[in-house]
């Protein structure tokens, strides 16, 4: 078995580095080399307060279990089956929420208003870019340019959104 370290964030306020399994692309997946994964505000202000279990879900703290990094970027290595949009070395960006895919906000276009059950952040709720791979959807990445440096790409999604 294959092995990665990642940045794991087990609770506790805190982050272990862990040698972890690299994963298997599976239906639709890619598997992506990190090449640069940003830290912001949002990872801080989670790993430091957001760990804790809440009222509404007393057995289910949020925030932990999960590798961490939403703002992730590299190149393609792997692709499972189905997937037809990019290719093995592609440069590509993860945009940092995956929707469900199927609810009304998905389907114009903005898995971040996601209403349904399937809707993940990377890094929060399910694996994240802190590794040296990720394992994500591919109707989650978006093509960059060969030409690019991708660690000034890590932080284009959420200045995307904040400049809106």
């Amino acid at each position: 078995m294959k092995t990665m370290l990642a940045a794991y964030l087990p609770g506790n306020s805190t982050v272990d580095l862990r040698e972890v399994a690299v994963p298997t692309p599976g239906i639709n997946q890619v598997l992506i080399k990190m090449k640069s994964s940003g830290i912001c505000g949002s990872d801080v202000h989670y790993i430091y307060h957001q760990h804790r279990a809440t009222a509404a879900a007393p057995d289910k703290p949020l925030y932990q279990g999960f590798i961490n990094g939403h703002e992730p970027c590299g190149q393609i290595v792997a692709m499972g089956q189905g997937c037809r949009h990019f290719k093995e070395g592609d440069r590509v960006l993860v945009y940092h929420i995956s929707g469900c895919g199927f609810c009304p906000n998905c389907r114009r276009g903005f898995p971040i208003s996601c209403t349904g059950e399937g809707k993940a952040a990377y890094g929060w709720q399910r694996d994240g870019g802190h590794a040296e791979y990720l394992l994500v959807e591919e109707k989650d990445l978006i093509l960059l340019p060969d030409a690019t440096e991708l660690r000034r790409w890590c932080v284009y999604q959420l200045r995307r959104w904040y400049s809106v």
